[in-house]
């Protein structure tokens, strides 16, 4: 029970990650609130961390809006006054495509999604957190924004952003007692893995030495790690968890 009394929130929790990681904290004793767009499977997550005795707080909300965004923080800290822990998981991989044939409308979606919603769950819980002198905050990049996946220009880009401004805020929050680390996992057993066109899936399972695809709760396991005490000297990282996939 590493994280009882802990409000943690959890972007893109619906699904994958974000629901393996959720039901992981709610094990660990956290208080959950968890975001995402998709309502019915978002309700569904609520009903089994309720079911497992957790407490849990499920908010339904477009990460593509700013307005969404505060609203979902208001949310939380009326009901719960402060947030200890933060996990922005919440992403799509769009359109797989040559640079040359992306419409920029796609660009603008992934990176309000992937890249700017970081930003403003951050902006809007940081000053909290330094207020109670301490929180940890773990976004999810991935190993395509430090080598960068072919036809994925705009999500390895934004992905890559989510790297470099977890560091900078890390640095910025860390005499606050405040640790940010982020996360970068290859191909994922998940739903946005399944959407992707079965070509490219295959060209990315070639990339990965245990030649497999890894689990939502394997990466969960990870979120886990360093949102605990287990971590207490790690901040302004990012971790690979790619089956052996590098970034040359």
């Amino acid at each position: 029970m590493e994280l009882q009394d802990k409000v943690c929130v959890i972007t893109g929790a619906a699904r994958g990650v974000g629901k393996s990681t959720a039901i992981k904290f709610s094990k660990s004793g956290a208080t959950l609130v968890i975001v995402d767009i998709l309502q019915n499977d978002l309700k569904t997550v609520e009903e089994l961390i309720h079911d497992l005795g957790g407490e849990c707080l499920a908010i339904t909300a477009d990460l593509s809006k700013s307005a969404d965004i505060e609203e979902a923080v208001r949310q939380t800290l009326v009901q719960y006054s402060q947030i200890d822990i933060l996990v922005n998981n919440a992403g799509i991989v769009g359109p797989t495509k040559k640079v040359w044939e992306i419409e920029e409308t796609d660009w603008d979606k992934i990176f309000a999604i992937n890249l700017k919603s970081v930003f403003i769950f951050c902006k809007l819980i940081v000053p909290s957190m330094i207020e109670h002198r301490g929180g940890k905050i773990i976004n999810l990049a991935s190993i395509a924004g430090k080598e960068g996946n072919d036809n994925l220009a705009a999500y390895s880009a934004s992905k890559a952003g989510v790297q470099c401004f977890s560091r900078v805020l890390a640095k910025e929050v860390a005499p606050y007692g405040i640790r940010v680390n982020s996360i970068a996992p290859a191909l994922i057993k998940t739903d946005m893995a399944g959407d992707m066109p079965k070509e490219q899936v295959e060209f990315l399972l070639q990339k990965i030495p245990m030649g497999r695809m890894g689990e939502p709760d394997e990466v969960a396991e990870l979120i886990l790690f360093l949102a605990s005490d287990r971590s207490s000297f790690i901040t302004g990282q990012c971790f690979n968890i790619t089956g052996g996939r590098g970034d040359y």
